[in-house]
């Protein structure tokens, strides 16, 4: 007699796939949707290879990452070494596919995102760079107005330091940030690292992390849809979403693996978060779509 584990452990598996991205791309409504097909397995994971865990495990052992960063970064690690571990395992059943599937979005609406999804993080970290006086006064809307509007500007300054070149902002240079603008201390200076390692994500992403893992570079993948790229390494197809061409494309790479048409889910809204109208007001300011300007990346240009 098998139970409910013991059935869902062995049934059969034809593709499993690797759903592997920086996050805020509707990577868990990509997983839960081909988790809900037959004879297909799927994980999501945000950081792959060994250098990437031990930068993970690096943060969490960082007294300055808060207690919100902490839990969500902990909680991701098991299932980025599970899904590590299943790409790289030597005993597939005959005939199982993997796939890898990652996603690019516009930067600075990634950012955006990204800083209302983790909202309930950042409060505390904003409230790092006020004065003294300011600290505990803020409502949490008046925090994220304020807060936003310093951060924006402490990027704008950080750009300066490098004429706007991203990739020279390495983690040597962000280091020396501390000795050319003004911060409250420790705390507020590695709170501000870790918002400005969100703004430069989806910017160094596939350059930093992506392509020396997979040795594939996104230009030259090859068009096979809208919003859909290909290319392939000695384990099997990886594929590039555009995250605003993402229901299309999903459908066109289920096509392409030779599965059936299945309606993509929509999970974890954002519009839906708490504070959603003042983190975008935030980001509609002068500064801020200033500062939208001057977010370009290769992946940017690459989907104009």
């Amino acid at each position: 007699m098998y139970n409910g584990a013991t059935l869902h452990r062995e049934r059969p598996v034809s593709v499993s796939f690797i759903v592997y991205q920086y996050g805020k791309v509707a990577s868990t409504a990509l997983v839960e949707t081909l988790n809900s097909m037959r004879h297909v397995r799927a994980h999501q994971c945000h950081f792959f290879g060994v250098e990437a865990f031990q930068a993970t495990i690096a943060r969490l052992c960082n007294p300055h990452t808060n207690d919100y960063f902490f839990k969500h970064s902990l909680g991701q690690l098991t299932e980025n070494v599970r899904a590590y571990r299943e790409y790289h395992r030597t005993d597939r059943a005959d005939g199982e596919r993997f796939v890898v599937v990652t996603v690019a979005r516009e930067p600075f609406d990634w950012f955006q995102s990204a800083v209302l999804q983790e909202i309930e993080g950042h409060l505390s970290n904003f409230r790092l760079a006020l004065p003294a006086d300011l600290q505990q006064r803020l409502s949490d809307k008046e925090l994220v107005t304020t807060g936003l509007a310093l951060v924006i500007e402490r990027i704008h300054h950080t750009l300066d330091t490098v004429d706007g070149e991203v990739h020279q902002l390495t983690v040597k240079h962000r280091r020396g940030l501390i000795e050319q603008m003004p911060f409250n201390g420790a705390e507020d200076f590695e709170a501000f690292l870790f918002i400005l390692s969100r703004y430069l994500q989806p910017l160094i992403w596939f350059k930093t992390q992506f392509s020396p893992e997979f040795g594939v570079v996104p230009a030259e993948m090859e068009v096979v849809g809208e919003g859909l790229r290909c290319a392939a390494n000695e384990k099997g197809p990886i594929y590039l979403i555009q995250y605003e061409k993402m229901t299309q494309a999903f459908q066109q790479l289920l096509q392409r693996e030779g599965l059936p048409e299945k309606k993509l889910k929509r999970v974890n809204e954002g519009s839906r978060k708490p504070l959603s109208d003042q983190v975008a007001t935030a980001f509609q300011t002068p500064e801020a779509l200033r500062l939208k300007a001057r977010t370009r990346s290769d992946i940017s240009s690459l989907f104009d």
